[in-house]
């Protein structure tokens, strides 16, 4: 329809070659309908534009949200950083008394810079981890294969032996095992639901004594029982095939034991 408009109407005869002319002829036999009576052509042109207040001018925001995306919060300082620095740049944190001057002194003796990592050294070198790299180390140490959810002293055992250090790993440990579910699931016996223990005091050799019988057994040349006595001291152990479990045999063993 706009084609054929501008045909007939915007272009002169006298400046149509003999190939518009040609299109010209081609394009007039077909029916021309208004746009609002073609709905199947206008199908397209009609539907609404989801993007529309996408593609509408608007004003720049110069926020940026992520503003502090490149700065270092204060809680993210490593628990080393004034020994790094008195290593590395022969820096000294300013404001500190003379015993704490004396103190740290004589920690930094304990440490090394190895650009970029710092080292403790107690018999052997360990390198020095804070943060998220000290809870993913100990979780490794205690939850992974390797691992085997031992103890807090054992999983801090491990991270020692792994060649790695920080000041808090026992507490960290601790931590970390109360908030481990297997550990929760499958610890010890609590002192509530374990069977009381009596302490027995000894002093000296056959001072306490014990004495049982086991059995019955199959008889064996008509002995069916064996009376045993142990001495709670010395450990010593006498033990009888007996017919019977009666007083008797009791009294016979030990006059013999003691004679």
């Amino acid at each position: 329809r706009l084609l054929n408009t501008f045909l007939v109407n915007k272009m002169p005869s006298r400046d149509c070659s003999g190939g518009f002319s040609s299109c010209k002829n081609l394009i007039s036999p077909f029916v021309i309908k208004k746009g609002s009576k073609n709905l199947a052509t206008d199908h397209l042109s009609r539907l609404e534009n989801p993007h529309k207040d996408m593609c509408e001018n608007k004003d720049i925001n110069e926020n940026f949200p992520l503003e502090t995306l490149g700065s270092i919060s204060s809680g993210s300082t490593p628990w080393f950083a004034d020994i790094a620095n008195s290593h590395a740049g022969n820096f000294i944190k300013k404001g500190l008394t003379s015993q704490q001057k004396k103190k740290f002194f004589k920690d930094v003796k304990h440490y090394f810079w190895d650009d970029p990592y710092l080292f403790w050294i107690y018999q052997i070198i360990r390198r020095c981890v804070h943060g998220q790299d000290a809870i993913d180390i100990l979780k490794a140490c205690h939850e992974e294969p390797i691992g085997g959810h031992l103890g807090a002293n054992l999983t801090a055992k491990k991270v020692f032996d792994a060649g790695f250090f920080w000041p808090t790993i026992y507490q960290d440990a601790h931590a970390m095992i109360k908030s481990c579910d297997t550990c929760q699931r499958q610890g010890k016996i609590s002192q509530r639901d374990e069977m009381p223990q009596n302490a027995i005091q000894v002093c000296e050799i056959f001072d306490v004594r014990g004495i049982d019988f086991m059995g019955p057994f199959p008889s064996s040349r008509g002995n069916k029982y064996i009376l045993v006595a142990v001495d709670y001291l010395s450990k010593w152990v006498e033990a009888k095939a007996l017919p019977t479990n009666d007083a008797r045999v009791i009294f016979k063993f030990l006059k013999l034991l003691f004679a």
